[in-house]
């Protein structure tokens, strides 16, 4: 899933919004740290604001950490 380019404009929305819109669409059960690794690598190359690719890419370098304890299998499944 792409953030900017593919329906979601970047000239209006924040970083915040860009990043929730990405991590929304994200499938259920996908591997968010490695996705969002993946997403800082195209964020470099798009045509947007310094200010706001600087703090997209913050966010997402957040969610490309893996705390510790969590699994890779993404949210935990009821029983």
């Amino acid at each position: 899933m792409t953030v900017v380019g593919e329906g979601i404009s970047s000239q209006a929305e924040t970083p915040e919004a860009l990043f929730l819109a990405w991590l929304f669409a994200q499938p259920q059960g996908a591997d968010i740290a490695a996705a969002a690794r993946m997403e800082i690598a195209r964020v470099a190359r798009i045509e947007i604001a310094d200010e706001t690719r600087t703090r997209l890419a913050a966010l997402l370098m957040q969610a490309s950490v893996m705390p510790q304890g969590a699994s890779r299998r993404g949210r935990r499944q009821r029983h």
